[in-house]
This record gives structure tokens, C-alpha cells and sequence, in this order.
């Protein structure tokens, strides 16, 4: 049995849930609350962070562990090229698309969502345990606070972030012009690790009326601005082909 400890939120989450849907790997998932996820992740894993994998005996941590995990595993409908060269620069991608993405859009959406107590709520508690709304009604500041330590999240870094970002938009679009993939001429764990990262900010099959309700309003402005870029569609066009089964995990 295949469990894993997530936030529902993550995008470093939907990274291994997509894996596991297009495995078709049965699993069941635990979904932790911020700050408090500590009291569970300490007992499994030296780091903090999810997501965690705990399949039979084995325990991995870190989305592209977990990959390479699977994919040593479970053969069936692999995510690494078979190509040596090609895996190579899928590896590289992945790398790249977890800093240059991942991180960066994370902190730079925190650093406007946090402030805003009902923005913050709704997105970190979707999906959460029944009693995650009145225990963030009493704890919000305190895990608000540790967050913004932790990530170190202020005008300064999250300027710095947004540059980034845009930096490695422009290196998306450059790849991805008359191309179908990331590498080579089938879907890998590259373009899975691109459309996860960007799919809170994408936020495939969501319409722009939900997202301006509940996005700040400088990431929804610059999301519009960025409606028609190249990997925008790109993103909503590879979780229209292969991101189906969703949501094969059950919560426990």
C-alpha cells in the first residue's frame, strides 16, 4: 500500500500525485496541516518538508526522489526517457523547474497571500481535516509568522523571486517553441514537473472569475498578463492529455 503525506496545496505534492495517476498506482493520501505537519513528518523523514512517500517499508522524501523512486519500482509507463542523453536533460529540467518555478513562485505568492487572512486560509487549508478552519482561526498568526521566517519571505526576496520567475518563463517559451515536450518527442518528467509547479498558477479547469476571487490581486494581474504566453496553454493543453485519472489517491 502506497501512502502519501501531502498538503493538498502543494505543487511539489501534484508533482508525485500526477506521477502516481499516470503510473495508475493505487494510494491513499494523509493530508497534514501547516506547522502541525511537523508532529508527523519528525516521526518519518530527517527533513520537514512534504511530500513524504511511505510505500510498504519505504519511506523517500522530496518530490523527485520520489520519481526515481517509482520509477525504479513500477516500469509501467515510465516518466525518464530510456535515452541516456535525454534523461539526462529531463533530470536537468526537473532540477532547474524546482528552483527557478517551484520555490520562486511559491514565496512570491506568499509574500501577497499571507497578509490577507482569508486569501491565506482558503488556500492553505483546501483539502484539510474538518477541524483545520477553527484551529487556523486560533493558530493562523503563529504559522503565518513561522512561514515567512522560515522561507524567508520579504519585499526584498520576493522581488528577487518574481524576476526569477519571469526568467524562467522566458526559458519555457524559448524551449517550447515547435516543440511538443520539454525532451524528445514524448511526455516526461519534465513537462509533468513544469505543469505541476504552474498549476496553482495556471490553475487548470478554473475560470477567471474564481481566480480573481481568490488570487491577490498582483499575481492575478500578472497571471492575465500572461494568459496568452506560450507556456500558459501549453500548461492547460498537457493537463487536458495527461493529466487523467486525477485524484486516484483516497484520504484517509
Amino acid at each position: 500500500m502506497i501512502t502519501l503525506y501531502q498538503f493538498p496545496f502543494s505543487h511539489y505534492c501534484e508533482k508525485v500525485r500526477w506521477a502516481l495517476d499516470y503510473k495508475g498506482l493505487p494510494f491513499t493520501t494523509k493530508n497534514l496541516l501547516p506547522g502541525l505537519h511537523l508532529r508527523v513528518t519528525r516521526k518519518l523523514a530527517p527533513g520537514s518538508s512534504v511530500p513524504i512517500l511511505v510505500d510498504n517499508e519505504r519511506i523517500i522524501q522530496d518530490s523527485t526522489e520520489i520519481i526515481t523512486f517509482l520509477e525504479e519500482k513500477y516500469s509501467a509507463q515510465p516518466l525518464t526517457p530510456r535515452d541516456p542523453q535525454h534523461a539526462n536533460e529531463a533530470m536537468e529540467w526537473e532540477a532547474y523547474l524546482d528552483e527557478e518555478i517551484g520555490t520562486t513562485l511559491r514565496l512570491w505568492f506568499y509574500y501577497y497571500a499571507l497578509p490577507d487572512r482569508n486569501c491565506a486560509l482558503n488556500f492553505l487549508l483546501d483539502g484539510a481535516p474538518w477541524y483545520g478552519r477553527p484551529l487556523f482561526a486560533v493558530i493562523y498568526p503563529k504559522v503565518r509568522d513561522a512561514m515567512i521566517e522560515f522561507m524567508d519571505i520579504n519585499a526584498e526576496s520576493a522581488s528577487r523571486a518574481k524576476a526569477r520567475l519571469e526568467s524562467a518563463l522566458d526559458r519555457l517559451d524559448a524551449a517550447l517553441e515547435g516543440n511538443r515536450f520539454l525532451v524528445g518527442d514524448r511526455f516526461s518528467r519534465a513537462d509533468l514537473t513544469a505543469c505541476a509547479l504552474l498549476s496553482p498558477y495556471c490553475a487548470p479547469g478554473k475560470s477567471d472569475t474564481e481566480i480573481a476571487s481568490a488570487f491577490p490581486a498582483p499575481v492575478a494581474d500578472l497571471r492575465e498578463a500572461h494568459k496568452n504566453r506560450p507556456f500558459f496553454n501549453w500548461v492547460l493543453d498537457t493537463y487536458r492529455q495527461y493529466r487523467e485519472p486525477k485524484a486516484v489517491g483516497r484520504p484517509e
